[in-house]
């Protein structure tokens, strides 16, 4: 079978790769087809890595529409904005930012009170879908499909700004193939924009997940399928093929093996009482280690800081502080995007006792390692906890709540003396966000399964 996967950007590629290598090692041909514009800040170690290891695997670069790029994206732009307009209240943050997909004049107009209010207006929304629906296929981008004769073409994550993957999608539904939208990660489908093709099939982690779907996109049940997670499979069957002796990986982040330490996952970004964002994240942590050191249960207790790979500012701020329970591994930072990069990330959460972070994924990665969670519902970050996905961590009611640094501390040293109130309603939210509903098969087999069996059900192919 020929599968093609289309992304907007290589930075996407990671979350797919286990499903890639899954269905390259069943003999299947994959071609990837993606945007390989270059973030400085992040190398394509994952596309790279899995090149050099696929002798097969094809990769290409996605193509843009030829025919009138402005003004399809700016439809587009405006559809997604007034899509983060209807939710107004619940997505303050995205409602006051999304003006990076706009020219600064544009901005100024639809962002004043009358502008929202016409975006707003469920006929304009509707002249806009029809305006849109009106769009030809690319013809460019429908030959770059048609020369290829795929059997299926997986898009992700289509809801994103300047989403160009979707004209794939538009070009492989005018051929007859079947197409399918894969999510990148639990926070997208209810922070991002709004569809502007239609795929056949969707594929989701988990039934939350599926309901947001229908829910808030209009899409019918019966075409979500529900996979698990795969790129968090390995976490939640034989661990032993990553952990690492506990003296080694504490050697190679330089912190001392006898000591038992915390991991402090950093986030993007926090969001203030005012929904400004911040990136002194380095603060807080220096007042948790503060409050560890001043607690006399957890004075022993270390801090390993794992920085997100986009906000490594607080690196700098950290070092120069020079406080002698805090540690940052790795500096600076990087995106767990690869075998060996993932290995680290999963010995920081394993060999760790506790995860602390405010809004991270990397309460995920803890969970399914059974490590307990704490997050900092503090005043000055509480909005962080306001963005739209945060709900699926609280609902899943694993996460111990600290309203600062010192709260912290009294969690943390209630967790030294072997209370973990919250164990039974951790494995809970493991079984029902990021496991395969068939415990027979991982995630990663459940996603190559439903791939294969959707891509057998190729119709006549068009020309």
């Amino acid at each position: 079978m020929k599968i093609i996967f289309t992304l907007d950007n290589y930075l996407k590629y990671y979350s797919i790769d286990d499903a890639v290598r899954e269905l390259y090692r069943r003999g299947h041909e994959i071609l990837i087809i993606l945007g390989q514009d270059k973030e400085s800040h992040i190398p394509d170690d994952a596309l790279q890595k899995a090149a050099a290891e696929l002798p097969n695997l094809r990769i290409e670069a996605l193509i843009r529409r030829k025919f009138l790029p402005k003004v399809v994206r700016f439809i587009r732009e405006l559809l997604n904005y007034a899509y983060v307009l209807n939710r107004e209240e619940k997505r303050r943050w995205d409602a006051k930012n999304w003006g990076r997909f706009f020219h600064h004049s544009i901005w100024r107009v639809i962002s004043s009170a009358s502008g929202k209010m016409v975006l707003k207006n469920p006929l304009f929304q509707k002249t806009l879908r029809f305006v849109e629906k009106m769009i030809p296929v690319a013809p460019e981008i429908k030959r770059h499909v048609k020369a290829h004769k795929p059997d299926i073409l997986v898009a992700l994550p289509l809801i994103s700004g300047d989403s160009r993957e979707s004209e794939y999608v538009q070009a492989a539904v005018a051929l007859g193939i079947p197409t399918v939208f894969s999510m990148f990660s639990w926070d997208n489908i209810s922070t991002k924009g709004t569809f502007h093709s239609q795929p056949d099939h969707h594929i989701v982690w988990n039934k939350p997940l599926a309901r947001e779907l229908s829910s808030l996109h209009n899409i019918p049940l019966e075409r979500i399928h529900i996979t698990g997670a795969p790129r968090f499979h390995r976490l939640v069957g034989n661990v032993n093929g990553f952990v690492l002796p506990r003296n080694e990986f504490c050697d190679m982040a330089g912190i001392d093996p006898a000591k038992k330490y915390i991991l402090y996952a950093g986030s993007t970004y926090l969001l203030d009482s005012n929904v400004q964002k911040s990136l002194s994240e380095d603060v807080l942590i220096l007042k948790i280690a503060d409050a560890l050191a001043g607690n006399n249960r957890t004075q022993d207790v270390h801090i390993l800081v794992r920085p997100h790979p986009v906000n490594t500012r607080i690196i700098p701020a950290l070092k120069d502080a020079g406080r002698s329970n805090v540690t940052v591994y790795p500096s600076p930072g990087e995106l767990p995007d690869t075998e060996e990069k993932r290995r680290m990330f999963y010995n920081s959460i394993y060999h760790s006792f506790a995860v602390v972070g405010v809004n991270t994924t990397a309460f995920l990665e803890a969970s399914a390692l059974d490590r307990p969670c704490i997050t900092i519902v503090s005043k000055e970050y509480g909005e962080t906890q306001q963005l739209v996905h945060f709900h699926h961590l609280e609902e899943g009611g694993f996460l111990e709540k600290a309203k600062d640094a010192e709260n912290v501390a009294g969690i943390v040293g209630k967790i030294l003396e072997g209370t973990d109130a919250l164990s039974f309603q951790r494995n809970e939210f493991v079984k029902n966000f990021i496991k395969s509903l068939d415990p027979q098969r991982s995630a990663v087999e459940v996603y190559a399964d439903l791939i294969v069996q959707l891509g057998s059900k190729t119709e006549n192919f068009q020309a």
